[in-house]
């Protein structure tokens, strides 16, 4: 590492996806003026070469093994999206490297709005032109994607991702897990369960239990959704 390197804000990416990653990036960039990036790999996986194409950035990849997570004033945040993802790689870097819940970064898109009476847990994520009411409590690790729409007194749960375009109305609560898809409407007063998954462009009328796959407009519970328990063996066996 040069000495410029030194100087310059640093933030560690735990993960990689191709389609995340590097939205990642520029907003951190955006938003936090971060310039030098780590990518952090618990598992091998080839890494996009145009992500080192980019003006001004600094990009490292390192495995988990060979990784300093000792660097004075590190930023953390996942370079995943999914829930399940973003569920095993926080507990699989808490387990060996003991990466605590505090020491991940949120950040806002300065062309999103976030409400001042509301509240966020570290590893947050507001994409740009996204909005967070008032009076609504946003859990760890819950990535809100662009262009979507969080209601009043509304309680999201640790691990979440809103996908892009979604409407979730006042007073609706989603448990820890839980994907809402694209464009999706979900109307007040609604509970959604713990790890289910709720389809693209669905219009959520009615309660969703934990631990489904549910769409359709009215959205209607369709099967168990399985992937959860393989996660939980994985997580239990770290």
């Amino acid at each position: 590492m040069n000495q410029t390197e030194k100087t310059k804000s640093r933030m560690a990416l735990l993960g990689f996806c191709a389609g995340n990653t590097p939205l990642v990036i520029e907003m951190a960039q955006d938003s936090l003026d971060i310039s030098v990036f780590d990518i952090v790999k618990n598992i091998e996986i080839d890494v996009t070469e145009s992500l080192f194409s980019w003006k001004g950035i600094v990009l490292n990849v390192y495995g988990s093994e060979e990784y300093r997570f000792d660097r004075q004033n590190l930023r953390m945040q996942f370079g995943v999206l999914d829930p399940h993802i973003k569920y095993v790689l926080y507990h699989d870097f808490l387990n060996k490297h003991g990466i605590q819940k505090n020491r991940y970064q949120s950040f806002i898109h300065p062309t999103a709005y976030f409400a001042d009476s509301s509240e966020h847990k570290n590893g947050f994520i507001l994409d740009p032109l996204s909005v967070v009411s008032t009076h609504s409590k946003i859990g760890f690790g819950v990535t809100v994607k662009r262009s979507s729409s969080v209601g009043h007194h509304a309680a999201i749960s640790d691990f979440v991702t809103v996908n892009p375009g979604a409407t979730i109305s006042g007073n609706v609560t989603i448990g820890e897990g839980t994907t809402i898809g694209a464009g999706a409407t979900i109307i007040h007063n609604i509970n959604i369960g713990k790890y289910s998954i709720i389809g693209a462009g669905s219009v959520v009328t009615k309660d969703i239990p934990d631990g489904v796959v549910a769409y359709g407009n009215p959205c209607r519970i369709v099967r168990k959704y399985e992937r959860w328990d393989k996660v939980f063996d994985i997580v239990n066996n770290l």
